[in-house]
C-alpha cells in the first residue's frame, strides 16, 4: 500500500495507520498495546501544546529490544509560526514498572 501525498488531511490518516501497522508486526498484549497508545497520544499532545490544529494521524506500540516499548507517531500541525506540516515523526520510550504499569523515559 502506498502512502497518501502530503497534505491529503484526516481522510489520509487511516491509510497511514495501515501502512505502519504493516510495517512491524504487534508483539505487546492487547491491553499493554492500548494503554502505550493512550498514554503516548497523550503526551505527545502535551509535547505540542504551543501548536494548533494538532492530530495525530497514526501511531504504533512496540517492544523496544533495548528495553521496554516504544510508541512512535505520526501527527500533523501547526507550528507556533503557522506553519501547517503533516507526517512528522515522534518517538516516545516507556519502561515498565514492577507492578506492569509503564512509565515514560523519554
Amino acid at each position: 500500500m502506498e502512502l497518501p501525498p502530503p497534505g491529503s488531511g484526516v481522510a489520509a490518516d487511516p491509510i497511514i495507520q495501515q501502512v505502519i501497522d504493516a510495517a512491524t508486526p504487534r508483539d505487546l498484549p492487547a491491553t499493554d498495546e492500548a494503554l502505550l497508545l493512550g498514554q503516548g497520544r497523550s503526551a505527545w499532545l502535551a509535547e505540542t501544546a504551543r501548536y494548533t490544529q494538532v492530530r495525530i494521524q497514526a501511531a504504533t506500540a512496540r517492544r523496544d529490544p533495548g528495553a521496554g516499548a516504544v510508541v512512535q507517531l505520526v501527527w500533523a500541525g501547526a507550528d507556533p509560526a503557522g506553519t501547517f506540516v503533516d507526517g512528522r515523526p515522534a518517538t516516545i520510550h516507556f519502561a515498565q514498572n514492577g507492578d506492569g504499569t509503564w512509565a515514560r523515559t523519554s
